[in-house]
């Protein structure tokens, strides 16, 4: 049974530190959005993709929106995959975290209920793209928007949050929460999936 909970990918960052576009960058054969959809798309009612360049992604087949508003960084992304969720809530989940564990994916819904965020702490911090948020959230992030504050942990304070603590050895030994920020990420990611893929 899949969630009745929609799931937005961020696909639109801007990257610096990689020069070109995070999404579309390939780890053994597969762009790393296409990673992260094949681990979402059986779980839940709904999954889209929140991207700046949606002609970009057709090859998903899945419904891609940009960023309502433009230039907002995380916060924006977050805003608009709110106001195209068909669900109360949504699992906001970033593109570069090809390796995350199903489980804790559901794990994070299993626990969703009653909070405005839920979100994980694997022991460098809280996550906020791979997250729980709830439409509730809307009306503070439209204030923030108003202000100029596009600090995504400001929300954090002023909502009703709940954070998973996930024991650092399991994180550890999924490699769970390894993000791909650098060209170097890209050449440990595929050092890790053909370690995997030799492990079957």
């Amino acid at each position: 049974m899949r969630y009745k909970i929609s799931c937005a990918i961020l696909a639109g960052g801007r990257s610096s530190r990689m020069g070109k576009d995070k999404a579309l960058l390939e780890v053994n054969g597969k762009k790393l959005v296409q990673r992260v959809h094949e681990k979402v798309k059986n779980l839940f009612a709904e999954t889209i993709v929140i991207a700046n360049k949606p002609d970009a992604l057709t090859f998903l087949d899945i419904p891609v929106f940009p960023d309502l508003i433009a230039n907002l960084g995380p916060l924006g992304g977050i805003y608009t995959a709110l106001k195209h969720s068909s669900f109360p809530q949504c699992l906001v989940i970033a593109c570069d975290l090809p390796f995350i564990p199903e489980e804790l994916i559901r794990s994070l819904c299993d626990d969703a209920g009653g909070y405005d965020i839920l979100s994980i702490d694997f022991g460098r911090g809280v996550e906020p793209l791979c997250a729980v948020y709830h439409q509730d959230c809307i009306k503070m992030i439209e204030n923030q928007i108003e202000s100029k504050n596009y600090k995504v942990s400001d929300l954090f304070d002023h909502v009703t949050v709940k954070i998973k603590h996930v024991p650092k050895g399991h994180s550890d030994s999924f490699y769970g929460f390894f993000n791909i920020n650098t060209p170097e990420d890209m050449q440990k990611a595929e050092m890790i999936m053909k370690n995997d893929e030799d492990g079957r």
